[in-house]
């Protein structure tokens, strides 16, 4: 297995994941999440790849990937520290458990440090148990708490 960055000609496949963690969402929640045709049209995918204000990652294994991320490199608004955010870690389900998911991102944290990021963040869902005990193992701590009252 490989962890490279993702390229234009990994579109499709890369569409294919990021599509399969937004249905996680849809099914999850219905009524703040829709379904979509595309999370990324391919024009969109081809800016991101080339932004330097990104770190978008896939595992790759024998020319197939099976892992994806995307992270935001960007500046804290009141301390105007540098930081990084990730928006999107995906593993397909065949791939969990077997280190991919913290490969992908320890090379997204390797990669936010070396452009001088002092952080990084992410937000999860609170009925994504399983991702909240990855990212707790990886050594991320709870930040803070969003509630809601739905009515």
């Amino acid at each position: 297995m490989v962890i490279r960055k993702l390229t234009t000609e990994d579109y499709e496949q890369a569409e294919a994941l990021f599509h399969k963690l937004h249905n996680i969402h849809v099914e999850a929640l219905p009524d703040l999440f829709k379904e979509r045709d595309l999370i990324y049209r391919k024009r969109d995918f081809k800016k991101l790849v080339k932004s330097k204000d990104k770190i978008l990652l896939c595992a790759e294994e024998k020319g197939r990937i099976i892992a994806v991320s995307n992270t935001k490199l960007c500046t804290s608004g009141m301390t105007e520290i540098k930081m990084a955010f990730m928006d999107a870690i995906y593993v397909e389900e065949g791939y969990r458990k077997n280190g991919v998911g913290k490969q992908l991102f320890l090379e997204t944290e390797r990669m936010a440090k070396e452009w001088g990021a002092k952080r990084l963040d992410l937000s999860v869902w609170n009925f994504n148990k399983t991702a909240l005990g990855f990212y707790e193992a990886l050594g991320m701590q709870i930040q803070n708490y969003t509630l809601e009252k739905v009515f």
